[in-house]
């Protein structure tokens, strides 16, 4: 069996995190595809589906809008020639 074919169970919460908990926004979209991977497996009425279906909507804001260091200024600063 391929690595591409095998079921993986739901991850714990601790394994959740560790899959996203560094989650950059360069590498949010690896993560979330693996992520989506164990919501798309979970029935409707599992009790783990929200706390999976948040680390979904996380990543895909990490991946679309990046994050911010802190809240400075948002614009950059003018040159000086």
């Amino acid at each position: 069996m391929s690595v591409l074919n095998h079921v993986f169970d739901v991850p714990t919460d601790e394994e959740l995190a560790a899959i996203v908990g560094a989650a950059t926004p360069h590498f949010a979209l690896q993560s979330l595809i693996r992520v989506k991977l164990y919501l798309d497996a979970l029935p409707p009425d599992h009790p783990r589906r929200a706390a999976v279906q948040a680390q979904v909507e996380r990543l895909e804001g990490l991946a679309v809008r990046g994050e911010r260091a802190g809240d400075g200024p948002s614009e950059r600063p003018r040159l000086i020639h």
